[in-house]
């Protein structure tokens, strides 16, 4: 632990670590692999999430779909397009 604090390889392993570390950051073939493995697992998150968002969408507009409210209402509450609704209400 004194290490991350003071950044002093005062051991044999913390040295190794040290030099393990400086290579890697040193590297930039590593370093874009690193940077790009970020980027795509970031992405993934967002499209994830959008997708979360996206099912949650179309299970309230079934719930709505399911108390006969209107068509129209559902459209303005969900932010779903009119003719996307009519397609989900006639799979029911």
């Amino acid at each position: 632990m004194k290490y991350f604090a003071t950044r002093n390889a005062d051991s044999c392993e913390t040295e190794t670590i040290n030099d393990q570390v400086s290579f890697y950051k040193a590297d930039t073939l590593i370093r874009n692999k690193y940077m790009t493995y970020e980027f795509d697992l970031h992405e993934s998150k967002d499209e994830g999430r959008a997708e979360g968002i996206a099912q949650a969408k179309l299970e309230m507009v079934d719930a709505m779909l399911a108390n006969d409210i209107p068509i129209e209402k559902i459209a303005i509450i969900s932010g779903i397009p009119q003719e996307e609704i009519l397609k989900r209400s006639a799979q029911h």
